[in-house]
């Protein structure tokens, strides 16, 4: 079976990708306590989605793709991390007025749709994914073989990302089965500031 090697290769570069817990991740976690497991799967998806399409850019364009975004640089670090210091910024006002109005939350517990295209934009914004895919394929001689060879890495970079985001969104949804009203404000507090934190950190690294 020629397509078993590249599917585990691209299962095990899908999980070093997405394992690290970053800003996303936090809000991943953040997605669950705050919606569920069913109406936060969403935005899973929606990273896995970004993930398999740099991928599958990678695996096309080859050595060609890192070049090109690093001539990008600074500007997809600075953009990333200022849509995180907003976004986390506007977490925290959304915190403080779930406090005085408690229906606050419930009013768009069911948009999934914009959560979808949120998390979809956030994943996008930022083409480090597309240059770790562009740097590592050159070291996997099977991926270059032949069509199913390359389709099935990019299935099992799509599997692992997915997994692991909705796992990150079970872990949230699991806190909130058991979470106190408080206990989810504090939560969104806390999340929403190491999000607007690391996206300070990544525009200061970036200048």
């Amino acid at each position: 079976m020629d397509w078993l090697l590249p599917f585990a290769s691209g299962l095990v570069a899908g999980l070093a990708l997405a394992a690290p817990l970053g800003a996303i991740g936090v809000l991943l976690i953040q997605e669950g306590i705050a919606r569920g497991l069913r109406h936060g799967l969403p935005a899973a998806g929606a990273v896995a989605a970004v993930d398999t399409a740099y991928c599958a850019i990678a695996v096309i364009a080859g050595v060609l793709v890192g070049p090109i975004v690093r001539a990008w640089e600074p500007w997809p670090q600075i953009v990333g991390g200022a849509a995180l210091v907003v976004l986390g910024g506007y977490g925290l006002i959304a915190s403080r007025r779930s406090r005085s109005d408690p229906g606050a939350e419930i009013a768009t517990s069911s948009n999934s749709v914009r959560h979808f295209g949120l998390f979809l934009a956030l994943t996008a914004i930022n083409p480090a994914t597309l240059v770790y895919f562009a740097a590592l394929l050159p070291g996997l001689e099977q991926i270059a073989t032949s069509a199913p060879a390359k389709v099935a890495f990019v299935a099992g970079v799509g599997l692992a990302s997915f997994g692991w985001q909705a796992l990150l969104i079970a872990l949230g949804a699991g806190l909130r089965r058991k979470a106190t009203p408080s206990f989810r404000r504090v939560s969104a507090v806390i999340g929403n500031g190491v999000v607007a934190l690391l996206g300070v950190l990544l525009i200061v690294r970036a200048l």
